[in-house]
Order: structure tokens, then sequence, then C-alpha cells
């Protein structure tokens, strides 16, 4: 009978572990705000990975540079540094390692993207004033760029008649646009409402899809290279996102310096996506309503960080896998490899840090 009773409970310990491994048990390795001489990071916009190098880059936007760390979190170096000349950026939001260890950087507030080779030195630029580039994934010949994502502002087409605006703009070698994608699912014929519909975060899976995550509803879509629309989905989520809706616009101000100031409700949904080693989709999610979590306050600037996890995504089914915990004010992220992944949140305070954790999953220790 003790014999019986204590295989029981040993099958039940195995059960527990086993389960703690399915839902993810995340474990922080390093974390840290400031590095070298009191450095620190200024409105951070995105991350990528050089995996056969180890190291994670960053788009520290506010500072107009590019910060490289490796996989310990030890600082390897600056590339750039505020200007208009060669490896100079002005608010660099988006970049892309790509081919051996190459950097394309896109330099938003300079109209073009910057090539780097994998010691970080500069190897020229690509003109892109016809468009806007805030992200980007360069494949083959080709650089697929979205105008809007994260946390690069948004893309307003004021003059446009339209009602939608493009997704995705392929352009080629020499910055000119060869292929436009779009949808014409949320028709909008409000610039401002039709940018925050249009705004998403970009991945391009193994097998050579992109994947968009929309940063305000709860939908991703699946494209081919040639801009041919593969799938639509959602996943599950902890709260209903609202319709983005207009609710005031006004003109401050006359004449030349007359400013247009437009405000809407939303439901913040996506923050940015990336696929891990292992081909799975992971989307930076949020975990509760912002509209809900804005009427508590009066102030934007006293709203509390917005709880976030992290959502995994088989791309073949487009059935969530697991979650995966992280801090509130989470902003961007990166997979590093088959269970590491660093990101970078905003605290209470306002203090900006650079985290990286592990998580188990069955059949790993």
């Amino acid at each position: 009978m003790k014999k019986l009773s204590r295989l029981i409970l040993l099958f039940l310990v195995v059960l527990l572990i086993n389960t703690a491994y399915s839902a993810g048990a995340e474990k922080a390795l390093w974390s840290f705000s400031y590095f070298e001489e009191d450095d620190f990071f200024f409105r951070p916009s995105d991350m990528d990975v050089d995996r056969a190098l180890r190291l994670i880059y960053i788009a520290d936007s506010g500072n107009h540079r590019v910060v490289v760390f490796d996989f310990d979190g030890k600082f390897v170096r600056i590339i750039g540094q505020q200007g208009q000349g060669p490896a100079e950026f002005s608010r660099p939001t988006g970049l892309h390692v790509f081919d051996g260890g190459r950097l394309a950087v896109a330099d938003v507030g300079n109209n073009r993207i910057q090539l780097f080779d994998r010691t970080g030195q500069f190897l020229r630029s690509i003109n892109t004033k016809e468009v806007r580039v805030a992200d980007l994934i360069v494949e083959g010949d080709l650089f697929y760029t979205i105008p809007s994502f994260g946390a690069s502002g948004f893309n307003l087409n004021m003059g446009s008649k339209e009602d939608s605006q493009p997704l995705i703009m392929v352009l080629d070698n020499e910055g000119s646009m060869v292929l436009e994608i779009t949808t014409s699912e949320f028709p909008e014929k409000h610039p401002f409402i039709r940018a925050v519909k249009h705004r998403v975060s970009l991945a391009l899976s193994p097998q050579k899809k992109l994947f968009l995550s929309y940063f305000a509803a709860n939908v991703i879509h699946v494209f081919d290279l040639k801009g041919e629309k593969d799938a639509e989905f959602d996943r599950p989520m902890p709260f209903h996102p609202i319709v983005p809706k207009l609710e005031e616009q006004k003109t401050v101000g006359g004449g030349k310096g007359s400013v247009i100031q437009m405000r809407a409700t939303l439901d913040m949904v996506s923050r940015a996506c990336h696929f891990g080693t292992d081909g799975m989709l992971y989307i930076l999610t949020h975990s509760e309503s912002y509209s809900k979590r804005s009427k508590s306050t009066k102030k934007p600037e006293d709203i509390p960080p917005s709880p976030m996890h992290f959502d995994v995504i088989d791309p073949n089914t487009h059935k969530l896998i697991r979650t995966i915990s992280c801090d509130a004010g989470a902003q961007v992220f990166a997979v590093l490899d088959k269970n590491h992944l660093a990101y970078i949140y905003e605290d209470a305070e306002g203090e900006i840090f650079l985290k990286c954790v592990m998580w188990h999953r069955a059949g790993t220790g």
C-alpha cells in the first residue's frame, strides 16, 4: 500500500512538472537599464539577432543609433550617431539581419535604408524618398517594407481618397517600388483611422511567407512574396478589441503654423512579431483592453504600463500552441534560440530595461 502511495505521489509530481513546462515556466537570465558609462536606451523601436555571431541588434531610435550586445548581455558596439551622412541616422525605427550577418536599417528620418557589414562597417545607402520605410525584411534582391509599425508612429496619407493604404511596399536595390501589397478588409475613409487600421508588424516564415500581425485588430494576414494572400486568422484573446473610432479632430493655431490634432479610441493588440528557430511565430501581445484601462485615468501619462505576453503560433495550423509571460510595458523583442528570448520594456517609472528570459517546454530541461 505504501509503495502504491509513493508511485501515485511520484506520478503527480511528474504530472505537475510536465504541466508547468507545457504552460511555460520563465526564468530571467539577465536584465539592465544602463550600460557602459551610464548610457541608456531612448525610444527603442526594433530588435533583431545574428544567431551565428550571437549578437542582438537594437534600433535605439530616440538616440539615433543601433546598439549591439551579445547573447549574454555584454555590450559590443554602437553603430551610427545623429546626422545625415553615411552611418548617421535620424530616428532609425526598424532593422533586419540578413545574408550572412549584413544589417539593413530603416533610417526613416533621412528617408533611406542603410546597409552595414557584419562588423558594423557602412556599405551603402538606398534612397527611399518616394515611400516611407519604418521597418523592413530583406529577401533576395528585394526589400519588403512597411510604413509604420510598433513604436514608429503613424503614416498618414492625408490627401488620399482611397479607403485603404499599402501594407507592404516592395523595393528593389535602388529603392524603387516594384510591388504594393494591400487588402480591402478594413475600409476607412478617414486618413487617421485608416492609418491605425493598417498598422502592422512584419515577419517572414521559413517557408517564405509574409505574416502581418495587426497593431489594433486581432487578425494576422499571410501573403506570399508575390503579394497573393494565402490566409487570414485570429487567436484567442483575453479581451475583445474594439474597432478604432475617431473621437476628436481640431485645428490648433492658424495659417502655416496650424496643427491638426486627432484623437481616437482603440485597443492595442499586437506590438511586434518574429519567427523563432523552432519555426513558430512569436507575437508580442497586449493582455488587457487599453480602452478600458485608459478610462480609469484622466491623463494618458498616468496610464500604467500595459500587461503583455507572447503568443506562440504554429504558422501551418494557425493554432496557439503556448504563451510566454513577460513584464508589463514590453515594447520590442527578438527570439535568440529555441528557448531564449530578449525584450525591452518600460516600467512604471519610465526606466527602460533590456531583459533576457529562458522558458521551459514539455520535453526540455
